[in-house]
């Protein structure tokens, strides 16, 4: 549908943007999960808004409160209105506007608003000129981050005709808008149309699907609204303080389950990475013959390929723990935006069954998938469990063995070491005595017919010294055995100071 058929009034531009300033963040990169403190950071507010504002060439001064009364509040101090906004308007182009920034629980919500002022008869608006609502492309999304939450960009516009049948039709003039007000060099990557849906009497365009991140889609969630009547914009007025609310929750639960499409690719790549290395131990040492010992360079082996598979295993309980955090995080937030809506809907006095969709499958299909990754990883991390205590076992299974096969050998030579010390010491008992061979008496034996009247000098001698070494075997023995006894009662039974 061309221009000139299909012209657009009273265009209107909201952008919403979010980012964590408080509470537990789940990092995507090697990180652990950040706290982040819950103290007001000005600066990062007054930074988006003026990158905005200096593109428009807009003089504001912003005074950002920089206590903490509550989890939700105003963040201007200075009151234009019974909230907390600022008004501006554009030297050039006199578009008018405001800013409301606003701290919703964990997160900082910002929020401005630049329109076409209406002129009857004089405010028909070229779709060419929809770049003079972004320049200097300062409605560029920021670059994704741990805190990031993302942006929304509401583009509503009047069309002077009926609405169509068929709401698709609208679709390509939807698309040309967009194309017009970013200006991309390459107009094929430009995000693919998501879905179509009546909202308050008027026909909204969304763009942008919310499974995929800034890498793939670097526009953000972008949201257009043709009117045909006035009554829309009306009811949206009734209910719009509430909808920087609700698309916080959008941006918590898609965010969530972006983040949670990176933890699954590591948690599969842990699994990859250590198949080989499963494989390669259950043919290494699974499958040896029943009763064969490890060498020493295989429990070496082992040992390493041990610290490889804790490690792995712990990054792996992170992942999946990320993946349960990710999974609880959309649940809570979709109640929430669920409740926010039902508050909307009762401002506006009218269904809003389009923003009911996401609430009703994209939030439920997002769950039930992290649910079942959970589920199709759990017996990867039983097989890394057990695989550790298999090997923990083997490795302690022949350390043992080894330690006796050690054991055995110390004991065999200490044994030997003590015989010959007792071979030592009888020959030196035999070798004092030998001198006693030459004395003047005669050495005789039993068997011989004559023999002195007593045993010769060196029999006397030998049978003395091994009588003595044995009577001081025994002492030393009792000696020892009686204080190990008293050492042992007294450790039982001590004595207490008196």
């Amino acid at each position: 549908m061309s221009e000139t058929t299909a012209p657009i009034y009273a265009p209107s531009l909201y952008w919403f943007a979010y980012q964590y300033h408080s509470g537990l963040v789940t990092s995507t990169d090697a990180k652990p999960p950040q706290n982040l403190e819950a103290t007001i950071n000005p600066q990062w507010v007054k930074a988006r808004y003026q990158k905005i504002l200096d593109a428009f060439e807009v003089d504001v001064a912003l005074h950002l409160r920089e206590d903490e009364p509550s989890q939700h509040f105003d963040l201007l101090t200075l009151y234009d209105d019974a909230r907390s906004i600022k008004f501006f308007t554009t030297k050039d182009d006199k578009l008018e506007g405001f800013i409301y920034p606003q701290s919703l629980h964990d997160s900082y919500a910002l929020n401005l608003n630049i329109y076409q002022p209406e002129t009857p008869g004089k405010d028909k608006y070229k779709i060419a000129d929809l770049g003079k609502f972004n320049p200097d492309n300062c409605f560029h999304p920021e670059p994704d981050s741990t805190s990031n939450l993302g942006q929304t960009l509401l583009l509503s516009a009047y069309l002077n005709q009926k609405s169509p049948e068929n709401i698709r039709d609208l679709e390509p003039l939807a698309r040309q808008c967009w194309l017009s007000f970013f200006q991309p060099e390459n107009p094929e990557k430009f995000p693919s149309f998501y879905r179509a849906y009546n909202l308050f009497g008027g026909y909204l365009y969304e763009y942008g699907n919310p499974r995929a991140d800034l890498q793939e889609n670097p526009y953000g969630h972008l949201l257009i609204w043709f009117l045909f009547e006035e009554q829309p914009t009306l009811t949206l007025k009734k209910c719009y303080w509430d909808l920087p609310e609700l698309l916080l929750y959008y941006h918590k639960i898609c965010k969530a389950f972006q983040d949670s499409r990176i933890y699954y690719d590591r948690a599969d790549r842990i699994v990859t990475d250590n198949e080989t290395e499963l494989n390669q131990f259950n043919q290494n040492y699974l499958d040896r013959a029943t009763g064969e010992t490890l060498t020493a360079d295989d429990l070496n082996t082992l040992k390493i390929t041990l610290k490889k598979l804790l490690t792995a295993s712990l990054d792996y309980s992170k992942q999946l723990r990320n993946l349960e955090y990710a999974r609880n995080t959309i649940a809570i937030n979709a109640k929430n935006y669920q409740a926010t809506l039902e508050r909307m809907e009762q401002l506006a006095q009218t269904p809003a069954e389009g923003w009911r969709l996401f609430a009703q499958k994209e939030a439920p299909t997002f769950q039930e998938q992290i649910r079942a990754d959970l589920n199709y990883f759990q017996p990867g991390y039983h097989l890394l469990d057990t695989t550790i205590s298999t090997i923990r076992g083997l490795v302690e299974i022949d350390q043992a063995e080894r330690d006796r096969q050690i054991q055995e050998t110390n004991q065999n030579l200490q044994d030997n070491l003590q015989a010959i010390g007792v071979g030592i010491a009888g020959g030196a008992i035999v070798g004092s005595s030998t001198g006693l061979v030459f004395q003047s008496q005669q050495m005789t034996f039993p068997w011989q017919q004559e023999h002195g009247k007593y045993p010769h000098p060196f029999f006397i001698a030998v049978f003395i010294s091994i009588l003595c070494s044995v009577a001081a075997w025994w002492g030393a023995k009792r000696l020892i055995k009686r204080f190990k006894k008293k050492r042992s009662r007294s450790l039982t039974h001590p004595t207490t100071p008196g």
